[in-house]
């Protein structure tokens, strides 16, 4: 059975997979879903929050897990799953990037999105005062994270959203042929998603193709939307890489 480390994307926690870890549990797999710095329950102040204190949480758990993980990265998630394979490629069965954010060597979280500067998610942001964590205009969020889920899943995820944290996105991936090259990367585009849409998906799977791809037919959050197929995608993937 498989072992799968699930990484929330920006603003949410390990929460937003409460759907998919018992069907993965009920099949015999192993799951974490910690809340990052910052997200969730975790209460960690912003300005002690960076991309390295992301990746640690990370490869904490990779160093923990019962056997080679399959790491997946939701959304901003893909960014410290990134760091986390340079970190340890022998340890990872493979990463999953569910439209998640998928950087070349060098590229920070921003750079990407900045690419569509017109964007609903460009819209949506608000910045705090100090700088330091940004947030999602409230009218916009059901749209641009939730816009095929029932409306008491998006009052019930949005009432969990937390304010982001701005370094993470700000700061350089970096990573190499050697070690992040070796290790297998599946990207899960979502056709419908309005927060990393499929066009900027595919513009990242261009760029650094990923060893195979799968499609789901949801908006950016299928874990709420459709959890028995993202759990069957996921299933399919720890099969595939051998897991």
């Amino acid at each position: 059975m498989a072992h799968f480390i699930l990484i929330h994307g920006a603003s949410h926690g390990g929460w937003c997979w409460e759907k998919v870890v018992p069907l993965l549990k009920a099949h015999g797999h192993s799951v974490v879903t910690p809340d990052m710095p910052g997200g969730g329950a975790d209460h960690t102040p912003a300005h002690k929050i960076d991309l390295p204190l992301y990746t640690r949480k990370v490869v904490d758990l990779i160093d923990s897990a019962p056997s080679r993980p399959v790491v997946v990265g939701h959304s901003m998630g893909g960014i410290s799953i990134t760091e986390a394979a340079e970190a340890r490629p022998d340890k990872i069965a493979c990463l999953a990037f569910l439209c998640a954010l998928m950087p070349v060597n060098g590229q920070y979280a921003r750079e990407i999105t900045a690419r569509e500067p017109g964007s609903l998610v460009a819209r949506s942001l608000e910045m705090s005062n100090d700088g330091l964590t940004y947030t999602y205009k409230k009218s916009n969020v059901p749209t641009l994270f939730y816009n095929d889920c029932t409306p008491e899943d998006i009052f019930r995820a949005t009432e969990r959203l937390r304010p982001m944290p701005r370094a993470i996105s700000m700061t350089p991936v970096h990573h190499s042929p050697e070690r992040y090259g070796k290790v297998k990367r599946v990207y899960v585009e979502c056709t419908r998603d309005q927060a990393i849409t499929i066009e900027l998906q595919r513009y990242m799977i261009k760029t650094l193709p990923p060893d195979k791809i799968m499609t789901m037919e949801t908006g950016h959050s299928p874990f709420i939307s459709a959890p028995e197929a993202l759990a069957k995608n996921f299933e399919e993937i720890a099969k595939w890489a051998g897991a």
